[in-house]
């Protein structure tokens, strides 16, 4: 069996990959049809888990919901790396996971990197790995992590100072979304073996600025019987607006290659909306009713951070050996039988009249098996009560965040 015992050749293998972290890195050359082909496998993964996720997440959160699918499925998919027999095809049918998946995220990862820094967009993401001292990991198992998440890694003593390997992870988290995810993870046991985490920051300016001369408090209704004055933002813009299934839809692009889809229900309609969702043939005819209209747009500002322990999604979603002592993730190492403890995600968003800035972690702890000039249709969009957004790569399609807003 090869493996690379130790730190010392992961981290220097990884470390030749290291411009591979950000999505404004350089990266090895690949034909532009393999990138396509590969690249749509991913997306296809990722939208998946957006729209199952948010029905779940949807159904059982009392706040607000806001989660990056991108971030949990690149996460997710270094531990399929390393994952066999019922383990792998439990993960294989419940994420949509192709055999081409590792080299598919790799090639979505090279395509938002040609397109980062265009126009005022920032959107970096990284990968990293902490391993528990002397731990060996199979050589294939490093070598997809290097070559197709970037991922670089380290080593932490879990055993003799939790504290310190937990401060390490949450440093780097945080240098790598700009401050804006602490904490992400809150305790590490003794017997942790492996972390593994993604971290993804977007900022992005509108295309279309607000004035914020036109932001003034007005009703949002909470629910059909509640109001409450939020900061709402104004303007009349030529935009891509549609209605399908009793939803109005806008897409509001940032000044680049990304856009947010607005998703305003019918008063009352969340729930079933988000239940919806998990049908997804809705949210293709969504995307597919939008034309261009002249838009009286009312938006309010806001600012949501969550935190989500996402093992119980999974589980739902049909991930389950993964997590259990018969879990098989032979292909990371022979030196210990390993099964995943917990999923956890963190995010922050923040939209206000300028921009969209927002972040997203997730970390996976693996541990040892025991226990107008224009003549235009106008149209109307007043997000004045609660509603979706999905933040969105216009060029692949690839859903980077899914949230909602009901200020409750």
């Amino acid at each position: 069996m090869k493996s690379f015992n130790s730190i010392g050749k992961v981290g220097a293998f990884c470390a030749l990959m290291s411009s591979f972290l950000s999505l404004g890195g350089a990266f090895v050359s690949t034909p532009a049809w393999a990138e396509e082909s590969a690249g749509s496998a991913a997306v296809r993964s990722v939208n998946h888990f957006a729209l199952q996720a948010a029905g779940l997440l949807g159904a059982s959160s009392e706040g607000e919901l806001f989660f990056s699918p991108y971030s949990v499925i690149s996460a997710l998919g270094m531990t399929y790396a390393g994952a066999k027999g019922e383990t792998a095809q439990e993960m294989e049918k419940a994420l949509r996971f192709a055999p081409e998946i590792h080299a598919s995220l790799g090639a979505l990862a090279q395509d938002l990197a040609r397109g980062a820094g265009k126009g005022t967009e920032t959107l970096t993401s990284a990968n990293r790995i902490w391993l528990r001292k002397g731990l060996g990991l199979r050589a294939d198992f490093a070598g997809t992590l290097c070559r197709d998440y970037g991922s670089t890694a380290a080593e932490a003593d879990f055993k003799g100072d939790p504290n310190g390997a937990k401060e390490d992870i949450n440093g780097w988290v945080e240098e790598q979304t700009h401050e804006r995810i602490r904490d992400l993870i809150q305790k590490l046991e003794p017997d942790t073996q492996m972390v593994l985490v993604n971290a993804i920051y977007f900022n992005g300016q509108w295309e279309e600025p607000f004035d914020e001369k036109r932001t003034s408090p007005r009703p949002f209704h909470v629910t059909p019987s509640t109001t409450k004055d939020v900061p709402m933002m104004q303007q009349n813009v030529r935009l891509l607006y549609g209605e399908a299934d009793g939803v109005k839809l806008l897409r509001l692009p940032y000044n680049g290659r990304l856009s947010m889809l607005l998703a305003l229900p019918e008063e009352g309609g969340m729930e079933a909306t988000l239940k919806a969702l998990m049908d997804e043939g809705l949210f293709d005819r969504w995307r597919r009713s939008l034309s261009r209209r002249q838009v009286d747009l009312w938006l309010p500002k806001f600012r949501t951070e969550s935190r989500y322990e996402l093992k119980d999604i999974l589980v739902a979603l049909g991930v389950r050996q993964a997590f259990e002592k018969e879990a098989d993730f032979s292909g990371i190492t022979d030196d210990e039988k390993l099964r995943i403890d917990s999923v956890i995600h963190k995010t922050f968003i923040e939209v206000d009249e300028k921009k969209t800035e927002a972040a997203a972690a997730t970390g996976i702890i693996m541990v040892r098996t025991t226990a107008a000039p224009v003549s235009l249709p106008r149209a109307e969009f007043h997000a004045d009560r609660p509603f979706l957004y999905f933040i969105m790569d216009d060029v692949s399609g690839l859903i980077l965040f899914v949230g909602t807003q009901s200020f409750r």
